[in-house]
């Protein structure tokens, strides 16, 4: 089985762009094994809101078939407390968390899967290979200020960031606060987990156009990957988010005939269509710009 390559660009201070090789052997599970976590019970039902849904590889269930936690079971897992600053609201908020070392390790996931797919209630996705969630320990929170999702939203949000919600912390690791794009690590609403091998989720980042891309392509497609696939799928339906309604054709075209339309309006959506939904980016360099559109402009014909 052929293994892809990811990198995840962080900000490398002076030096503008640095890149920390990552790894996706399709056989390291035990890369994300987290110490004495116990067996998760998995259910055919769901039962409650609070449930979490998983997928994917999983032994003893068929590809496709979902599989349900209860949200009793993931808090007896390995539990730690942490103090994150704003991410609820103004101020500090504790949180209780799991950290998906744990929770992979509790589920009878099989060795083909090497990632991650978090999927959410409006559309938005994470994608957290296991060298990601080895390195950069991403963590699940089940409560905020002692309260469960239950009792969510918290104080100061209008609106339920449950039933989960997976996070990351430069007060855990502190390599964190160098990604280029760490609130794409951070999905609120998360609802399922699908244990999946890069292989079959972005396999068609790595076939066509983009089988033997330049070195500047390559840093393109982990852009996408690692951050424009929370609102938007790619070629040929790769996975991810559904909150960006423009095909990826159409995303393609405008960066290989508009290019610098297409830096402009994600650099600043909302200045170019007052509409947009997409989130900005102002803090993307013009060599990250530069990445991006040379990955996604392959998708369009000459």
């Amino acid at each position: 089985m052929r293994q892809l390559s990811m990198t995840v660009l962080i900000a490398g201070g002076s030096s503008g762009l640095r890149a920390c090789a990552l790894a996706l052997a399709l056989t390291l599970p035990s890369l994300v094994r987290g110490a004495n976590a116990p067996e998760l019970p998995l259910h055919a039902d769901r039962a409650s809101t609070l449930d979490l849904a998983v997928t994917g590889l999983l032994a003893g269930a068929e590809p496709g078939v979902t599989r349900y936690v209860r949200w009793a079971d993931v808090a007896r897992l390995p539990q730690a407390k942490l103090q994150l600053t704003g991410e609820f609201g103004p101020g500090e908020q504790e949180v209780t968390v799991v950290f998906l070392s744990d929770l992979w390790a509790a589920l009878p996931v099989l060795p083909d899967a090497d990632t991650l797919l978090a999927t959410c209630t409006d559309g938005y996705a994470g994608v957290y290979p296991t060298t990601f969630i080895r390195d950069y320990r991403p963590f699940l929170i089940l409560e905020i200020n002692g309260q469960g999702p239950g009792n969510w939203p918290p104080p100061g949000l209008r609106f339920n960031p449950g039933p989960y919600v997976i996070s990351v912390a430069a007060s855990v690791v502190p390599a964190v606060a160098e990604l280029v794009d760490a609130g794409h690590k951070r999905p609120w609403g998360v609802t399922t987990l699908n244990f999946a091998p890069a292989e079959r989720a972005f396999g068609a980042l790595y076939r066509g156009p983009w089988s033997a891309p330049a070195e500047l392509v390559s840093q393109g497609r982990e852009i996408w990957i690692h951050s424009c696939t929370s609102c938007h799928r790619g070629p040929e339906d790769t996975f991810g988010g559904t909150k960006g309604d423009r095909p990826f054709a159409a995303l393609a075209a405008l960066a290989r005939y508009a290019p610098d339309y297409f830096r402009r309006y994600v650099t600043n959506p909302k200045g170019m269509v007052p509409t947009a939904k997409m989130e900005a980016h102002p803090h993307y360099t013009t060599a990250q710009l530069d990445a991006l559109v040379a990955f996604v402009s392959l998708g369009a014909p000459p």
